[in-house]
């Protein structure tokens, strides 16, 4: 772990290349993940179990795509009493955070005496990509069903990774169970995005795809934007602690080493006023094991307002105020996926069990970017009921831009109801 000092650079973009936190990612698999796609737009089903096989080695030709209702069903008797709790209590604090962002149609009246509004609706189809295969997400299965839920999506369709013998873990197919969720397919990678995109014999096409993956997954959802909408390009994980004097050393260093055990080019960043918790930090990062496929680093700063400064140039998907004043720091934060209060707020609180969303925008999306929520389950619609008065009142100016802008008939057809 490397030890820098903000004033040794000539500006934050200069420290963030120092850091390694680019805001975008190598596209060396671009053209494979193209090629991927296009197997799949074009084979179907077929397509998908030839990738599977040969993508994650595994034979799903006699069990088919599609994750039976008694495999999800053998799930309830498969899974530890100590998981199937935590997962009800986590589901229910998923549940709960996500229910207070829902929002109405509005209608109101505008000062020309036009009505106006805002009518919402739910997508009607979605796809949620649960990362798999050697590891298991059931979290993540909670954080993407459970907005769309909320948000009144009927139909959700959940692609996992399978292990190599086929099947899907029981972990998250019982979460997914809990959830209500039925419709779940044994396919990863960017062949599964391209499924629920394109659809194939056994998946249907959906309007949207939603969930994090690996590098083949997020630029497969980057191929298939516009065909359908994706919630974001997530990228490696990333955690920014702000530490003053009082920070407790074990705290930020245990801290940083549970996000980097991501893996994946997980990047942690310590931002602290004290040089000797800097150091006292990396080198317990330095001395444990695991401290490995990731980036790390302290930099060092002449106060707390700077350090946010710094902390909203990187754009974190995490950051945590691991310090006394934290109150008076977090207005002046901008930039963050979710933001961490105090050494009573462990990240791993937001990544399972509080309620917020852990599908969060990484590599500086969060400057432009939203955690995931109920807000990208559903549409809008803009209503206009307008009338004489309010015609008469807007007429001249609609037909004064529109001839400006050489839209003649835009024009003419306002002009008609002038008459």
């Amino acid at each position: 772990m490397k030890v820098l000092r903000i004033e040794d650079f000539a500006g934050l973009e200069e420290l963030r290349r120092a850091l390694g936190w680019a805001f975008w990612m190598e596209e060396n698999q671009a053209a494979e993940v193209k090629a991927i796609i296009e197997r799949v737009r074009h084979g179907g089903d077929a397509a998908l179990i030839e990738l599977t096989m040969e993508l994650d080695h595994a034979d799903i030709s006699s069990k088919g795509l599609r994750v039976t209702k008694a495999e999800i069903d053998a799930s309830t008797s498969a899974v530890g009493r100590d998981f199937a709790e935590a997962a009800r209590v986590a589901a229910k604090s998923i549940n709960a955070f996500h229910r207070h962002q829902t929002w109405e149609s509005d209608f109101w009246d505008s000062e020309e005496g036009a009505r106006l509004g805002q009518m919402l609706k739910p997508l009607r189809r979605v796809g949620a990509y649960v990362p798999g295969g050697m590891a298991a997400y059931p979290s993540t299965a909670m954080m993407t069903v459970i907005p769309a839920k909320v948000a009144g999506v009927q139909e959700i369709a959940v692609c996992v990774p399978p292990s190599r013998d086929g099947g899907v873990n029981p972990h998250t197919l019982f979460t997914l169970r809990l959830l209500g969720v039925t419709e779940v397919y044994r396919v990863g990678g960017a062949q599964a995005i391209a499924a629920m995109a394109y659809g194939t014999e056994t998946i249907g096409a959906v309007e949207k795809v939603v969930g994090p993956g690996n590098i083949y997954v997020t630029l497969a959802k980057k191929e298939v934007f516009g065909l359908v909408g994706v919630d974001m390009l997530a990228g490696p994980s990333e955690l920014v602690i702000i530490a003053d004097a009082e920070a407790d050393e074990e705290f930020v260093a245990l801290e940083m080493l549970a996000q980097m055990e991501h893996g994946g080019g997980a990047r942690a960043c310590l931002i602290t006023t004290h040089e000797s918790l800097a150091r006292k930090v990396s080198d317990r990062l330095n001395a444990s094991e695991a401290f490995s496929g990731g980036t790390a680093a302290a930099i060092i700063v002449s106060g707390l307002e700077e350090g946010v400064k710094v902390a909203n140039h990187l754009a974190p998907e995490h950051l945590l105020l691991a310090t006394a004043d934290f109150p008076s720091l977090l207005p002046k934060v901008s930039n963050a996926g979710s933001i961490f209060l105090g050494t009573e707020s462990p990240v791993a609180l937001g990544d399972y069990a509080m309620g917020v969303n852990h599908v969060l925008p990484t590599r500086g999306a969060a400057r432009y970017a939203s955690p995931l929520g109920v807000y990208d389950f559903v549409k809008r619609s803009n209503i206009v009921f307008s009338n004489p008065k309010a015609n008469r009142t807007l007429g001249p100016v609609v037909q004064a831009l529109a001839e400006m802008e050489g839209l003649v008939n835009h024009a003419e057809a306002m002009r008609r109801h002038l008459r």
